[in-house]
């Protein structure tokens, strides 16, 4: 009886260890690759950009938090079956998303981008995390002496962690402001001369700079397409300059890669793309009849400022 109870108990700290992990894992990972993360949810189209990076770094903290909770044995009741309803909610939506949503499914992010898990991939995992947190006994043989505070300590230091190691664009904004320019009289005498470069001119134009194997910039080009998408924004309205990098890969391959649409581009050599950039790539510039009006680097860019841009009359 002795055995079978000691048995019992080393399960229970295994299946709690083994959960916990997993929870503390997927969280860390997930905020190592917290761009992604962001524009993955960005993606789905249910909240602006802003809104966005504050939610995925909740989630990632929460994560984290219910992770360590596990393990320590922090309110292990309450943490159980908060778990259980992260799990079964993440399923539900996963199970629900290719009705709800138009996501390619090919990565659901629960590890970010170091461990690529498909739809029913990350289905499964959470029906074996299930299965696993299911038998734990929230009853600890010992209790923490102090879980109030352990929780609160936790759940401020994981919030303050999320929000200042990697901070979301508009904090970055707010307290160094925009610091991306371009020699915007190379931009117009650059345009006038390439072929193709005269429509850059006119009216109020969204004008993206990007090389064609930056991976950054293509994250920017998924993001401006997603932002494009949010606030109705025509493809007339956003131009792409490329300073193409690899000549013996066609330029439709950058857009194959970030996964949108073709849009109307030009390209420059890679001396004049920089000289206008000032070496920054990827960059957005809101022009308005040849005039720069605002500069952008793509992380702190928004739905909200592309569509007020357009429509400012």
């Amino acid at each position: 009886m002795q055995k079978l109870l000691v048995k019992k108990i080393y399960l229970n700290w295994v299946l709690r260890i083994a959960v916990g992990l997993v929870f503390v894992l997927s969280a860390v990972l997930k905020y190592l690759s917290i761009d992604s993360f962001d524009m993955y949810v960005y993606e789905h189209g249910l909240f602006g950009y802003e809104i966005t990076e504050s939610l995925t770094r909740c989630l990632v903290a929460a994560e984290l938090c219910l992770g360590i909770f596990l393990i320590m044995g922090v309110f292990p009741r309450f943490t159980k079956y908060t778990m259980l309803a992260f799990l079964v909610a993440f399923t539900t939506y996963l199970l629900l998303q290719p009705y709800l949503f138009d996501m390619d499914g090919e990565n659901c992010h629960c590890f970010g981008d170091f461990f690529s898990l498909g739809r029913w991939q990350s289905v499964l995992k959470n029906i074996v995390l299930i299965a696993l947190a299911i038998p734990i006994n929230p009853a600890l043989p010992w209790h923490f002496r102090w879980p109030k505070t352990g929780f609160a300590t936790a759940a401020v230091l994981s919030l303050a962690a999320v929000f200042s190691l990697i901070t979301p664009s508009y904090i970055d904004q707010a307290l160094y402001g925009k610091e991306v320019t371009i020699d915007g009289s190379l931009f117009r005498t650059t345009m006038l001369e390439t072929e193709g470069g005269e429509t850059f001119l006119q009216g109020r134009q969204i004008v993206c700079f990007y090389s064609t194997a930056c991976g950054y910039c293509r994250k920017s080009a998924k993001k401006v397409h997603i932002a494009m998408r949010q606030a109705d924004i025509p493809s007339d309205k956003v131009r792409i300059v490329f300073w193409h990098t690899d000549k013996s890969k066609p330029i439709s391959l950058f857009f194959e890669k970030a996964k949108v649409p073709e849009l109307e581009h030009i390209t420059i050599d890679a001396e004049t793309f920089l000289n206008i950039t000032n070496g920054v790539m990827p960059l957005i510039a809101f022009v308005n009849d040849g005039t720069v009006a605002e500069c952008h680097k793509y992380i702190e860019l928004n739905e909200k400022q592309m569509k007020n841009f357009l429509t400012e009359k």
